[in-house]
This record gives C-alpha cells, structure tokens and sequence, in this order.
C-alpha cells in the first residue's frame, strides 16, 4: 500500500526525501544523485531541505564540497515521527478517518476544515484513487468491500501513521475502546505489554467504529469451546453487549465477540479455547504440521517442543490467513544473509517451505509479507529450541593469566552470544574452536583471540564475526557429506 498517498503533495515528497537519506546514511551521496533518487527539482530539493533543518535541527542537511551532501544519520525514530505530524495535518487523511471511517457527513467535515466545494471534491477523489488500488470502493461516503479486508486496511493505515501516538478518532471512541480494554484485561487477566495495548486498543478502535455503523462480518471463523463459555459466559456476554448494546445468547451468532476473541489468540494475548472454522482450520493445521514434521527430522526435538511449536506455527498461520495486515518492520530480506550464516540448516528449511508450501502459496503473500512469516518462524523456533539442538556448537575455551575471577566474567560476557551457538569448554580438548586467552599458547592448534585488556566492542565485534567465518566452514562440512 502507498500509505505516502494519504499525506498532502509536499509532505509526502519531503517525507520521501526524508526516507532517501536515511537509506544513505554515512555514505556517499552527491546532489545530483539525490535528485535522482527523488525526483526533484533542484528548487525543490533546496526548499524542502530548508524546510527539513528548520523542523528537524539536529539533521544540519547542507551541501559539502564537490557536490557532496553532508547530515547526521536519519532515524527510525525520525521517520516516524515526522509520518505523524504530517498525518496529523493532512486533510487526505482527516477525511479518510472522519467521513470514510468514522462517517461523518461530508458536509460537516467541510465546515470544520473550512474548505471549498472544489478542494473537497479533490480531497475525496484522491482519497477514493488510493482505497481502489486496495479493492475497497466507496458508495455514499461508506467503504464497501469484503469486510475483513476493509478493516485490516484501516488497521494498517492508521498503524503506519499513528501506531505508539495518540488516537486519530473521536474522543467518544477512544473512551469507549478504553473501556473495553479495561474489560478485557480484568476478564481475562490480561498481562499487556505497551505495544500489545495499543494494538488491542486500535483493533477495538476499528471493531467498535465498524459495529457502530452498521458493518457487521458475515462469517464466523470460530466460536469459543464448551469450556470457556462455561468458565467465561457472563464476560462474553458482556463483551458482545458492548459492541452490539444488546445481548445475543447464541455463541454461534456472538461473531464480533469471537473475532476479538480470536485476535487475542493469534496474536499471544490471551490463550482462548477456541473451536475453528473446519475448512480454515485444516488447512492452517496441516501446514504447521507439516513444518513441525520437516524440523523433527532434522533435529531432535522432545515431545513438548513439538508441541510449543505446533501452536506456534498454527497461530502465525491463522494471523495471515484472517487478519491480513501489510507488515511494516521485520520485512527486509537482506538478513537472510545472517540466519543462513548462523543457522543455515534452520534458514534454509523455513525459506524453502515459506516459498514452496502450498497452502502458503495459495494465501497470495506479498514479498513483504512472505518475510515477516519466514522471521516469525525463524524466531519461533529459535525461542523453543536450545542453540545445540540446531547444529555442532563452536567450542570456547578460556583461559586468562590472571586467575579464575578473570575467565569468569569472559565466560559470562560470551553467554550473550547464545544465539551464535556457542559453547564453553571447561577443558581444553580437540573439539576446541577457539582459544581464548592474553597470551598465545603454542600448543594449541586451533584459531586463538588474545586480549591483553579488557575487551572493547570492536574486540566484540571480531569475535563473533570469527564465530561466524567458523560456522559458515563447519555449514560446507554438512553441506559436503
């Protein structure tokens, strides 16, 4: 999605400049390279960056000799904030949020931004040109669609603009998305971090402003089990009564209910009990199935880690499958490189499946997308399973002149290295990988660091790319055989 389409023209251009920058931090860059990344005038680019130091001092943006641009490194952090403040004062995005979502009367948003009929008719065009590139069309100022999609759509556009800042909408939403919240976390006993809340509290955002306007789903992907209707049935009720302002008893029909209840499950908030859509279910259990069997053949794993995984994989699976989000972050294949380094066996059994699954294929991810899910599987099965189930450990043995108390506390700093895989020997032997010691020892016929002081972090930074060229020749070793 152009999430930038939603900003007016010069924001969103000085954004874009923003975002150039950023992808050549301390590199070369020329202005003549700048604008043809951009696009710019050399006009514009000399405004828009007058404008950029004036509203972001610390960049100091100028122009160095022989063409070369100079400026401190751009952010995350900076980026985002500025997506913020422009959003806040775009009136693309102000009628996205007040007329297409909250549904406004067009006429009441043109009194409270003071705007003529002709910039209206151009706010709402423009708005209406970027909804369709999503399949969402607009009839009497209302979004029209397939519901589901609709409301990931405004998930992912207020996220991208708002997620971590306060609310777009109305104060009478925000209070009763508040509300419901509050309820949540006592009913359930909820244990959110900061992030968890706000994204629960901008899918009830979503959820409330869709039921209170007459948007209702017209499937039911899940109904909580016989258990958790029993355990909970006064909590569900309620919930369903928030939503709706009247009480349905059939759990079958509680479809709003369910759908936060299984936005709670997917995204590990809450473990509902739950019983599945039978079509949508098997798909996404075969699959994760699948994937638990390719990895048990290749390392060893206990029946608990199975299982932990099983759940893991069935979760993600189930976000992608009903709550199509268009990820922002963790979407960079370019570190690839360093699971296929680390953990190759692991990168390359989920890359291949991620890409050659059927299932997975038939769900038509983006290439965006497709990264996020091969990271959350990645990361799955790194938080489940110990560093020497997924392959030979390089072996560490430590040995300072200085006594014990020193070969501790570096035993203890190597520990922070676990996810290289690393392992600490107590004797030296010809397992060994590394000698680690302030003096060279001739006896030893593997590689040796030798640190005469303390260890900086660009002693830090050798050793684990020495860690790493070890573990790419022990990845050709496997490969070979």
């Amino acid at each position: 999605m152009e999430y930038l389409n939603f900003l007016e023209d010069e924001d969103r251009e000085k954004l874009q400049l923003l975002m150039t920058l950023q992808q050549y931090n301390e590199q070369f860059l020329t202005q003549k390279k700048l604008i043809e990344e951009t696009g710019l005038s050399k006009f514009l680019l000399d405004k828009y960056i007058t404008e950029l130091n004036h509203s972001c001092p610390t960049l100091n943006i100028s122009e160095e000799l022989y063409d070369e641009m100079s400026y401190q490194p751009v952010s995350n952090d900076l980026v985002q904030k500025m997506q913020y403040v422009y959003a806040q004062r775009s009136l693309k995005f102000r009628f996205l949020v007040e007329v297409l979502i909250e549904e406004k009367s067009v006429k009441k948003f043109q009194e409270d931004h003071h705007i003529a009929k002709t910039t209206l008719y151009q706010i709402r065009s423009r708005v209406l040109s970027s909804l369709k590139n999503e399949q969402i069309t607009v009839k009497k100022n209302k979004l029209i669609g397939y519901e589901m999609k609709i409301r990931s759509v405004i998930f992912d556009i207020i996220a991208y603009f708002y997620f971590g800042e306060d609310s777009p909408f109305g104060s009478e939403n925000n209070k009763n998305a508040s509300h419901l919240l509050k309820q949540l976390t006592t009913y359930f006993h909820l244990d959110l971090t900061f992030l968890q809340q706000k994204k629960l509290l901008l899918f009830i955002q979503v959820l409330q402003i869709r039921v209170k306007n007459r948007h209702m789903l017209s499937e039911n992907f899940c109904t909580v089990s016989e258990n958790m209707q029993n355990t909970y049935k006064t909590q569900l009720l309620s919930i369903e009564q928030v939503l709706h302002g009247t009480i349905e008893y059939d759990f079958e029909e509680l479809r709003e209910c369910n759908y936060l209840m299984l936005f709670l499950y997917v995204s590990e908030m809450f473990d509902a009990q739950l019983t599945f859509n039978q079509d949508l279910f098997i798909q996404n259990e075969k699959t994760a199935q699948q994937l638990v069997a390719l990895l048990q053949t290749n390392f060893q794993l206990s029946e608990l880690q199975r299982k932990q995984l099983h759940e893991a994989f069935l979760k993600k699976l189930l976000a992608f499958s009903i709550f199509r989000q268009s990820y922002t972050t963790f979407i960079d294949t370019a570190a690839y490189q360093y699971f296929a380094e680390v953990h190759f066996l692991l990168h390359k059994i989920i890359l291949r499946f991620v890409r050659t699954d059927s299932f997975i294929l038939s769900l038509d991810l983006s290439k965006s997308d497709q990264a996020k899910l091969y990271y959350d599987m990645v990361f799955s099965v790194l938080a489940i399973l110990d560093p020497c189930q997924l392959g030979k450990p390089i072996n560490i043995y430590i040995d300072f002149s200085h006594g014990t108390a020193y070969t501790e506390f570096i035993g203890q700093s190597l520990r922070r290295f676990r996810d290289l895989n690393i392992s600490i020997q107590k004797k030296f032997n010809n397992e060994t990988n590394i000698f680690l010691s302030d003096y060279r020892l001739q006896e030893a016929n593997c590689t040796q660091i030798i640190w005469k002081q303390p260890p900086t972090p660009s002693d830090w930074s050798k050793f684990a790319d020495l860690v790493i060229q070890l573990r790419e020749i022990e990845n050709e070793k496997s490969q070979s055989f």
